[in-house]
């Protein structure tokens, strides 16, 4: 009987070889010291000198550029997507603009810096979908800090990586496994980020969609977060804002006006239970409740995971009910894109997008009752102050 090949990695870092686990090499630090946050990943063994030869041949006439970089860190993408048809920027660009500033972007504390900025985009090397997602939100970074006639390339590119990414991460969602699903989560989170942020970036442009329409796919596309922290929940290893006590109680207090606001809008969603609609005025309380939390998180700490964090907590209900533009609907994400707002100032992919949302919604809904009025007049009061 034939020998089995070795899978084993011999030239793995001393603690992986000490717990008996594969290393991929890649350090320091490797992959699973940066997950368990080592400080000592050490490499005592070296890698031969006639195998780090045959590691740096590069220059292979059949291998397009992409694929050598993926070849030479041992991954081959599970999903591999079609390449730009105009390229007009530089992967190798876009790769340093999100190693140096944009992933800073998505932190939300300073622990998950080695994450964003490292094992990341170490993931992106075997799902390319993810690695698509890293170079789109880099290119639309980029377009924010140029006139908008050299923006252009950078805006166009951005959402040609994004198109790319869309339809291999619904077929990674529906496929989840230990293997994907860090990735899958990652690519969740830099997904939403370029949903806030295209809009506005597109604004002037023909196909430039409404900001309340975008937000309705966002909310979709979200809907899969639930299946990764449900189905995946023991096989993630990134320590990102939704994993850990997010959802339990917190300290901290609303203030008086915006939790008269919130109860207003609770005794509002009271009048569906009226109209004999048990089921609806479930959802609409589920999305309430989920957003009071946020709120009263966003007070103890205004960073984005209570921001966020509500865009994948609402139910599938909820999100047809804003594919259908029920006003009440609405109305909740009116109070949310107030949360938005708070956001302008911190993040570059939030910009203008809660005021641009909430503006959108308050013309397209109208008092219906006292009620209403007080709700929007709320809602109004508040968004202008932050105009101001």
């Amino acid at each position: 009987m034939p020998r089995r090949a070795h899978t084993k990695s011999r030239y793995g870092c001393d603690n992986c070889r000490r717990r008996r686990v594969k290393c991929d090499e890649q350090g320091p630090p490797c992959t699973n010291c940066i997950l368990r946050r080592l400080d000592n990943c050490v490499y005592s063994r070296v890698l031969p000198a006639s195998l780090l030869a045959n590691s740096r041949r590069l220059s292979q006439p059949s291998i397009s550029p992409r694929e050598d970089v993926v070849q030479l860190n041992g991954f081959r993408p599970e999903s591999p997507s079609s390449p730009l048809k105009n390229p007009q920027v530089d992967e190798l660009e876009l790769m340093h603009q999100f190693a140096t500033d944009t992933y800073r972007s998505l932190c939300v504390s300073d622990d998950e810096i080695s994450t964003w900025q490292v094992l990341v985009p170490r993931l992106a090397l075997k799902q390319r979908y993810l690695m698509d997602g890293i170079l789109a939100l880099a290119s639309l970074h980029i377009a924010t800090t140029r006139e908008p006639a050299n923006a252009l390339h950078y805006i166009d590119t951005g959402l040609e990586y994004h198109s790319l990414s869309l339809e291999p991460f619904r077929r990674a969602i529906d496929n989840l496994a230990p293997e994907n699903c860090d990735a899958a989560f990652a690519h969740s989170v830099i997904t939403t980020a370029i949903s806030l942020a295209l809009p506005q970036l597109t604004v002037t442009r023909e196909n430039a969609t409404r900001m309340t329409d975008n937000m309705t796919t966002v909310f979709e596309l979200l809907q899969g977060v639930k299946k990764i922290l449900t189905i995946g929940q023991s096989w993630i290893n990134l320590k990102l804002f939704s994993q850990g006590a997010f959802w339990k109680n917190t300290s901290a207090t609303l203030d008086a006006d915006t939790d008269s606001a919130l109860n207003q809008l609770a005794t509002l969603n009271e009048q569906t239970r009226a109209n004999g609609d048990e089921i609806q005025f479930s959802i609409n309380n589920n999305a309430i409740t989920h957003l009071r939390h946020c709120f009263t998180k966003f007070a103890a700490s205004s960073d984005p995971a209570p921001v966020l964090a509500w865009l994948a907590a609402v139910d599938k209900g909820f999100v047809d009910s804003l594919r259908r533009r029920q006003p009440f609907s609405l109305l909740v994400l009116a109070y949310w894109g107030l949360l938005l707002a708070e956001l302008n100032g911190q993040r570059w992919w939030a910009l203008n997008s809660g005021r641009a949302l909430v503006s959108e919604l308050l013309d397209a809904l109208s008092a219906e009752d006292l009620l209403w009025e007080s709700c929007l007049g709320w809602v109004q009061q508040r968004i202008a102050s932050k105009n101001g």
